[in-house]
């Protein structure tokens, strides 16, 4: 039974800026039972508070939200990745993965070259990500081309290397500046692989011409940057309950936007969520600009792209505020945290925001 006592911990958010509607696929219930069961066929649901947690990522509603036109069968295998990999982002490395670093690092070369090549023989037997990764990767192999696997596989590299990184900023205990920050987060968010398999739900693959042009490249960036800070505003309660009972699962953080504001310019905690708002609301206008450039001429393949990366949008951050991942940060505290947050139909600041890593989106 959900607690329905007083959240320990409320955020108020301030307005941020949507430009579109939350869209939704028709089957994401359907979807949902499909990935939990294939996690329960894996084991990972034999815990109970593992259980919960997993459900309580809600993933099929975060891919449903941001590939609301997706054929399902395809969209699928996003689905059963995200609940995995949330439960190899939350479970403690020295679990899953060795000790600490070390086992992170060694895990994550194992999975990127399975993902390559299915039948590596690369996993421990036995481990629990094994299995499932490998069936992930199968899966894959049968349904993308070679360019799209290739795509999928550098995607994991990318942000697995910025999971080290930021395993490595911690472990030096060396606060990052705002550049710094970005830049890395654009990585270890996971953005790319995630939006890969935007990729591998569509039927026909984009072009590698314009995949990899500069305005297609800036999109893309744009979304993806726009998700992650989006995810330090609506898990930055759940950041903080896990601080207040030093309940971090054994892995330490690099800390958010909001952290590092507060931090490096001193400011109130409701004034560096309004610096990050401003922030990701450049990013957001600016995404609408260059989309609306982009969209006319693009191919009918580039076409769902963008309109699947103008749904993670709004998608993305709707979904945060009612998965259970950061609402109930251990799986063990049902409603001990509550985001409240606000729609503005105009954004709070346009323009360049004067960021050596990203500044070139604006040019």
């Amino acid at each position: 039974m959900a607690n329905t006592a007083d959240p320990a911990i409320t955020v108020h958010l301030p307005p941020m800026y949507f430009p579109d509607p939350l869209r939704r696929h028709p089957q994401i219930e359907v979807m949902q039972q499909r990935g939990l069961d294939w996690m329960a066929r894996h084991g990972l649901c034999d815990d109970p508070i593992l259980a919960r947690r997993i459900t309580g990522t809600r993933t099929a509603h975060f891919f449903g939200y941001l590939c609301p036109k997706a054929d399902p069968d395809r969209l699928q295998i996003a689905v059963d990745w995200g609940y995995l990999m949330f439960v190899f982002d939350d479970v403690p490395w020295d679990t899953t993965a060795g000790a600490g670093f070390s086992g992170f690092l060694d895990m994550a070369v194992r999975i990127i070259r399975t993902l390559e090549t299915p039948d590596a023989g690369l996993l421990p037997p036995g481990h629990p990500m094994a299995a499932p990764v490998i069936d992930l990767a199968r899966r894959i192999h049968r349904t993308a081309g070679p360019e799209q696997v290739r795509r999928l596989a550098d995607s994991h590299l990318k942000w697995l290397l910025g999971a080290a990184c930021e395993l490595c900023a911690a472990a030096r205990d060396a606060p990052l500046n705002a550049n710094e920050y970005l830049a890395l987060r654009l990585m270890y968010s996971a953005a790319e692989p995630t939006l890969q398999f935007f990729q591998l739900a569509e039927p026909d693959t984009i072009s590698e011409g314009e995949i990899t042009s500069a305005r297609v490249r800036a999109l893309t960036e744009m979304a993806g940057m726009t998700a992650a800070l989006d995810n330090d505003l609506y898990s930055h309660g759940k950041e903080r309950w896990l601080a207040q009972r030093r309940t971090l699962s054994g892995r330490p953080v690099v800390g958010n936007l909001i952290d590092l504001y507060m931090r490096d310019h001193t400011l109130p905690r409701d004034q560096a969520l309004h610096a990050a708002v401003v922030l990701r609301d450049r990013i957001v206008a600016r995404f609408v600009e260059v989309r609306d450039q982009v969209m006319p001429s693009a191919s009918p393949a580039l076409y769902r792209y963008l309109d699947n990366l103008t749904c993670l949008l709004r998608g993305n951050f709707e979904w945060g505020l009612i998965a259970e991942r950061y609402t109930d940060p251990d799986g063990d505290h049902p409603g001990a945290v509550r985001t409240v947050a606000t729609v503005s139909t105009v954004p709070a600041a346009t323009g360049a925001p004067r960021v050596p890593a990203i500044d070139w989106w604006w040019r």
